[in-house]
């Protein structure tokens, strides 16, 4: 079952914006909770890598809050969740 591994500073929110968009959501998780952007986004390549998840650079895909513009000063959490591949 595909993957995908994320960082967000409103994991509810993510979570159900993700349960409407992905098919087969499951599995939802909270891997980590970093202080910075940055070393969230460093733990999110690591591990998409690691473990074969797709990370999309910033969830261009997902809409992004004004709170997810600050790149220092708030929790990021670093989420995965797995799916299913939607046939064409």
């Amino acid at each position: 079952m595909p993957c995908r591994i994320g960082i967000t500073t409103d994991p509810e929110g993510r979570r159900e914006y993700w349960q409407k968009q992905a098919a087969g959501f499951d599995n939802w998780q909270i891997l980590e909770i970093f202080r910075s952007r940055a070393a969230a986004k460093e733990y999110q390549t690591e591990y998409a890598l690691r473990h074969g998840c797709e990370a999309a650079l910033g969830d261009l895909d997902a809409p992004v809050t004004a709170r997810e513009l600050a790149t220092e000063h708030d929790w990021w959490y670093v989420y995965h969740f797995d799916y299913v591949l939607k046939a064409d």
